[in-house]
């Protein structure tokens, strides 16, 4: 499930003409058509337990390596919420050998990137470098991985920033209705809050709290290592071996997600003096390893997902002319996720709009699916998975996450013939079995004097 920071994105180390450079050959240099398979990989495990994934990608000479460790905001303990986040960031500002500007500065002198971030579920650290240089960069990831050092100064510089994102946030009407969602959803339970946490929780974080996370949590056990680009699966091994010898084994706890709550069926109304209504509806979703992922694939991009193609936008955006954009999505994580539709409408139409989302999510429940309706959706979700391995960076990615989410090494072997499988009476199952009107959380930010949304469950609650 996604997250990343000033400070909602990655943070990110590395000459600015070397890093747009790198991008614009990455992104053009891989363009597999939607028949290609997926890209070969060799896997393995290290001494001290971490899986290693390495993909030979010779077009270019460079090399991309992606660490995920289990240390995602689902770890946060309570009331210290954005700890998973304020760790992430702050692993790259000093280590027992080098200073925050020095590793800037060694990252720039060889024009590599290195970026860090922590997701709901995971944490990644990133590295981009020239293969000439694998090494000189591979010592300095390994550096920010195992001996950060968390300088008091540092700490307080990292927690003003998190919490001027956190007051930018505050400001934007979208960011206010998706916490608010997610919190509605999720209340109390480890993906209830934003990766960056709250403004009280993350004034409390200290240099302690933050040292006892990364001891509890940066650990081999549940790592996922992937190597991709112009390299040798075992020279890569040999020399990993190498750098992360230090870094032992130790049983960890694993994570385990509490028995979900109930969620009642509930109207969040929030004024902001704003003309647009933000209006997010929703409720408990899946994980990414359910099996009727795909088919959920496919149902949401007719409901909601396609575009300019999806049932929402033509109802609510091309016949009523109520919305610019309107749109569906499984956010999908480790654990169970959300379903949410979300868009922006005018004030006065805000319950009009809520409206006709309510009558297309019961309309795919209730009808099958029209042929070129799931013609169209299956040619644009196979003919755009190549998307995703267009360059070195994207498959690091893509395969730390395949592992991450037990979706199988053939996954993007197969993943073509999965979409290709799913049927209409698959797509009215998936609809019935995982999209419920009656139990939708709603959420709406707006000038209420205008919008005017009832406090009633939006499309009727469950007796």
């Amino acid at each position: 499930m996604k997250v990343k920071r000033e400070d909602s994105s990655p943070k990110r180390h590395g000459h600015p003409l070397a890093l747009t450079f790198a991008f614009c050959v990455l992104t053009c240099a891989f363009v597999p058509s939607a028949e290609a398979s997926g890209p070969a990989a060799t896997r393995s495990t290290l001494p001290n337990g971490a899986r290693l994934i390495v993909s030979e990608q010779h077009v270019l000479p460079m090399a991309v390596i992606e660490i995920l460790v289990d240390a995602g905001a689902r770890r946060d303990p309570r009331g210290k919420e954005g700890l998973a986040n304020l760790t992430a960031d702050l692993v790259t500002e000093g280590t027992r050998s080098r200073t925050a500007s020095q590793i800037k500065e060694s990252v720039d002198f060889i024009g590599a990137g290195l970026s860090t971030s922590a997701d709901t579920d995971f944490a990644v650290l990133s590295l981009t470098v020239l293969s000439k240089d694998l090494d000189t960069g591979l010592a300095l990831l390994t550096d920010v991985l195992l001996h950060p050092t968390f300088p008091e100064a540092e700490v307080a510089r990292r927690r003003e920033a998190a919490l001027a994102t956190i007051r930018t946030e505050e400001d934007n009407p979208g960011s206010v209705a998706q916490r608010a969602f997610v919190e509605a959803v999720f209340r109390g339970e480890p993906y209830g809050h934003p990766a960056i946490g709250t403004a009280d929780s993350v004034r409390r974080l200290t240099r302690a709290d933050i040292e006892a996370f990364y001891k509890q949590h940066y650990r081999p056990d549940g790592t996922i290592i992937v190597v991709a680009g112009d390299v040798a699966v075992a020279d890569v091994e040999q020399r990993l071996q190498l750098a992360l010898k230090e870094w032992t084994s130790r049983q960890t706890e694993a994570f385990e997600y509490p028995v979900a709550s109930v969620a009642r069926p509930e109207t969040v109304r929030i004024e902001k003096p704003i003309t647009q209504a933000n209006i997010i509806l929703g409720h408990r979703g899946v994980a990414r390893d359910n099996p009727d992922y795909y088919a959920l694939t496919v149902m949401n991009f007719i409901l909601g997902g396609g575009g300019f193609t999806s049932r929402l936008l033509d109802n609510i955006r091309t016949k009523a002319g109520l919305a610019y954009s309107v749109a569906s999505s499984f956010i999908a994580g480790k654990s169970p996720g959300s379903f949410q539709v979300s868009m922006q409408t005018k004030n006065e139409s805000a319950s009009d709009a809520i409206a006709r989302t309510c009558a297309e999510l019961e309309r795919i429940r209730r009808e099958p699916v029209g042929d070129e309706e799931l013609s169209d959706a299956k040619l644009y979700l196979t003919g755009s998975f190549p998307l995703r391995l267009d360059s070195t960076a994207k498959i690091a990615g893509f395969l730390a996450q395949v592992e991450f989410f037990d979706l199988g090494a053939d996954y993007a072997d197969t993943y073509v013939q999965r979409i290709n499988t799913v049927t209409k009476d698959d797509i009215l199952r998936v609809a019935q079995q995982y999209v419920h009107p009656d139990e939708l959380q709603l959420v709406v930010v707006a000038n209420l004097d205008q919008a005017k949304v009832a406090a009633a469950a939006p499309c009727g609650a469950a007796p």
